[in-house]
């Protein structure tokens, strides 16, 4: 026989032996909260269904001081494998294993945080549980306490030591290259026909040529040299290498003069496929054609390999000295490594308390 006194009232409750001792422990609990002046209040009922192979989580906020206090039963008498109640984020505060009943169990509250309620079903049939929650404030705790909880977007950002390439310098040359043949005429025993080749260096950007014929051709070549010298900065001037092509290729500007009377060439620009097909006077292919007596342009590709000024002379009587130059502007990137920190920026959702204080229905345990 249990016997509570109080101002207002004497409560006696019979206790019968082992069949009523559940049902004392529940009354005890009650009573004791009731006389200490302490209202339990309801957080959570209903149903949990687990399914095979799985896991649900329940999230709740109570405030220090509070005592936490649940009821779990597996509807069907089957054990769960694992129920466990944890200060979020990874405090564990109650663990049961292979249950499927768990009565009026109490737990202290040292601080207000976020409890995470943690059923874990190993088995490959589902598992639907009754939980019923709640919380007796303490003394020095709120008595009207919200403890739903609501989830936000946290970003965790940390950093990886790494080793990073980066562009030490860019160096520029420029390639030249010349040659000077002779196109027989149509009459002569070895043909009319020429295959003059260049090579286009590795790391070239752009280029640009420049045929002339005879005496006239390379004279028109040396008038642009010479202004282009008149004009053009010292400082560019004095770079190995750099003349009218150079200019024509960095630039786009062109420092020479198109003749219009003299012996002319007919030209094509090809490789080394379309080459073999000239040669064999087969269609062929090709990236510039034209039939001049001089002639210059800026190229932005082909930009690598090697190539061919196929030079056809269609006079019958006269042979033509052509000459060929070629310059390329050659960007050579110059790497190097050093040690960096690399952002690895995640987000994830994290449950966080209500900030705002709202009433909450008050429900003694029946």
């Amino acid at each position: 026989m249990v016997i509570f006194h109080t101002k207002e009232f004497t409560i006696t409750f019979q206790c019968e032996a082992c069949s009523m001792k559940n049902v004392c422990t529940s009354v005890l609990l009650l009573l004791s909260s009731i006389l200490s002046g302490q209202t339990p209040v309801e957080v959570w009922k209903g149903a949990v269904k687990i399914s095979s192979v799985s896991e649900e989580q329940l999230y709740f906020g109570f405030a220090g001081g509070d005592k936490l206090l649940f009821d779990f039963q597996e509807i069907a008498g089957r054990e769960l494998k694992e129920f466990e109640i944890t200060e979020w984020p990874r405090s564990s505060k109650f663990i049961e294993y292979n249950t499927n009943k768990i009565n009026r169990k109490q737990i202290s509250i040292p601080r207000t945080a976020i409890y995470q309620f943690r059923l874990t079903n190993r088995s490959i049939s589902e598992r639907v549980c009754r939980l019923q929650i709640w919380r007796i404030p303490g003394s020095a705790s709120p008595k009207k306490f919200n403890t739903s909880v609501e989830w936000k977007t946290a970003y965790d950002t940390t950093y990886i030591p790494s080793i990073e390439k980066y562009l030490m310098r860019k160096d520029t040359s420029i390639f030249n290259r010349e040659v000077l043949v002779t196109v027989n005429a149509q009459t002569n025993t070895y043909g009319p026909r020429q295959f003059p080749d260049f090579d286009l260096p590795e790391n070239t950007v752009s280029w640009s040529y420049y045929i002339g014929v005879n005496q006239q051709g390379q004279q028109a070549f040396q008038d642009a040299t010479q202004k282009l010298s008149q004009t053009a900065s010292p400082l560019l001037t004095r770079i190995p290498g750099y003349g009218p092509l150079a200019a024509l290729a960095l630039s786009g500007i062109p420092y020479f003069t198109q003749l219009q009377k003299g012996e002319d060439i007919t030209y094509y620009i090809i490789d080394g496929a379309n080459a073999m097909l000239a040669r064999q006077q087969q269609p062929f292919q090709f990236y510039r054609s034209n039939k001049v007596i001089n002639d210059f342009a800026a190229m932005k590709a082909p930009l690598a390999g090697k190539y061919y000024f196929y030079l056809y002379n269609d006079n019958s009587t006269t042979g033509l000295d052509v000459i060929i130059k070629v310059a390329a502007i050659v960007v050579t990137e110059r790497w190097a490594e050093r040690p960096v920190q690399k952002m690895n920026r995640q987000t994830k959702k994290i449950p966080v308390l209500k900030p705002d204080v709202r009433p909450v229905e008050t429900n003694r345990i029946n």
